[in-house]
């Protein structure tokens, strides 16, 4: 299991947050593909992450062996009803809403960060797949998702170069170039033709556009074809959102989750498509553990 062992949270805003957190909890988020862990020992933030898997020994495990048996566990995400019906009897434990435990895990982590409560915004979680809820000024609402998510990128990039690591999959196509394999609106229009203004021309066209005009036995770049994937999801969840907040006439869109984790080519594109928009992207630090985060507040 990955420890992600965190002490700037308390050095930063004097333990204020952290003191607002029960200390015999432990807030688990089970998604389809992660673990995500949270909780308090000694004034300080554990966050722990693990492929989700059928049995769950290790989470008991986990348990047993740094002696957090006796702590009531908050539970949350997709898989929580499977683990709870695994559950020793000697664990107290409550299932919890997803979508209102990555609302009170993004207000905390937000806090964090501006030193003020969450505005109304949306949050958009791209794990395996997509959710979007609207944070509202008393209460959420879930007004939509999609398919589109990490879940599809791993197993596409897994039947087509049979990649199986988030970490190198990320890394390889942050050294690719998309627009090799990409077909931009600036590639079919004149430079001098007025028709398309500048902005305009630097939107994709067509992913993948450019395959087609190419030689049939032409060796294409993985990088470029992972980065160009990336792009692809990042866009289509990206104008999803970005009408959302139109329609609820909201500022921030948030984004968080799995897939968005040391991910720059996704979040170059989230950026660009609110900018272009006159919305605001934020990424939060360590986004990934909201649900987790916010089932210890529950």
């Amino acid at each position: 299991m990955i420890k992600i062992f965190i002490t700037y949270l308390i050095k930063h805003n004097n333990e204020t947050n952290l003191n607002n957190i029960p200390q015999n909890v432990i807030g688990i988020d089970l998604g389809q593909s992660l673990t995500k862990i949270a909780y308090i020992y000694k004034n300080e933030l554990y966050l722990l992450i693990h492929p989700t898997q059928v049995d769950y020994n290790y989470i008991n495990k986990y348990l047993i062996d740094n002696d957090l048996t006796d702590m009531k566990l908050n539970l949350t995400g997709g898989k929580a009803y499977y683990y709870q019906e695994q559950l020793s009897q000697n664990y107290k434990s409550t299932i919890f809403n997803e979508f209102e435990a990555n609302v009170n895990g993004i207000d905390f982590l937000f806090n964090l960060k501006k030193s003020k409560s969450l505005p109304e915004a949306l949050i958009i979680t791209i794990g395996t797949g997509s959710s979007i809820i609207l944070k509202k000024e008393i209460g959420f609402e879930h007004v939509g998702g999609s398919a589109l998510g990490g879940g599809f990128f791993m197993a596409l990039i897994k039947l087509l170069y049979n990649i199986t690591s988030y970490n190198e999959a990320i890394e390889l196509a942050q050294k690719g170039d998309r627009y090799k394999v990409d077909l931009k609106v600036a590639d079919i229009y004149s430079p001098e033709d007025q028709r398309v203004n500048a902005i305009f021309r630097e939107f994709t066209a067509a992913s993948l556009g450019k395959i087609n005009s190419r030689g049939k036995n032409e060796n294409y770049n993985k990088g470029d074809l992972l980065n160009s994937l990336i792009c692809m999801i990042g866009e289509n969840l990206g104008t999803i959102a970005v009408e959302r907040a139109k329609n609820h006439d909201v500022k921030y869109l948030i984004f968080c989750g799995g897939f968005v984790s040391n991910n720059k080519p996704l979040k170059q594109v989230l950026t660009l498509l609110c900018t272009i928009n006159k919305k605001k992207a934020l990424f939060l630090n360590h986004s990934m553990f909201v649900g987790a985060i916010g089932a210890l507040k529950l």
